[in-house]
């Protein structure tokens, strides 16, 4: 064995070992970080390639300052207020949502062109048109520097009324509705 072999392997189970898990400030279980495999197709005059990526989502996260109690009525008004029906509401864990929310147009005061971005067709985004099917979901937990952490994600498709009714394509947030939740929380707390 060479001299450099096991420097090789040190720095080999350092590297991994860096990368493990630590268990010092274990992420919220209630919202899982979501992986969705997406094909990406570009078309030139001679060929066709297929891009397999992975689409990524952990969700966005603002801090609150205040009580949890004042938080959780807060958030829970703030889905009223949007007309978020709730189908998910677990006390213990602050969390909240609707894992199937039906949806055209507009959230609140936002359109759906500023909340999510489902491509375009004719220079029309595609999600001021389409047929939204959205996951949101969104959950408090105590920040060990001070504060709460409220953490929304969204998830969601978007089907044409008119045309492909099978062929549903996924729509990223663009944050705007996950900042809009947070802002309206702030504002009920009074932070």
């Amino acid at each position: 064995m060479s001299r450099a072999t096991p420097l090789v392997l040190l720095l080999a189970t350092l590297s991994a070992a860096g990368c493990a898990s630590s268990s010092g400030s274990a992420a919220n279980p209630a919202l899982p970080t979501t992986m969705t495999p997406v094909t990406q197709r570009v078309v030139s005059p001679t060929s066709v390639v297929s891009i397999n990526t992975l689409d990524v989502n952990s969700g966005y996260s603002q801090i609150i300052v205040g009580s949890m109690d004042a938080a959780w009525t807060a958030l829970n008004v703030t889905y009223g207020e949007l007309k978020i029906p709730i189908t998910t509401l677990v006390d213990a864990q602050h969390l909240i949502g609707n894992e199937a929310f039906k949806v055209r147009r507009r959230i609140g005061r936002l359109p759906m062109q500023q909340i999510l971005d489902c491509g375009n067709a004719q220079g029309i985004p595609n999600a001021e048109t389409y047929d939204i099917l959205m996951s949101i979901s969104s959950t408090l937990a105590p920040n060990p520097k001070g504060g709460i952490n409220l953490l929304t994600r969204i998830d969601a498709t978007g089907k044409s009324p008119n045309f492909s009714r099978d062929a549903a394509v996924t729509c990223h947030s663009s944050g705007a509705l996950e900042k809009e939740i947070a802002e309206i929380v702030r504002k009920k707390v009074g932070s």
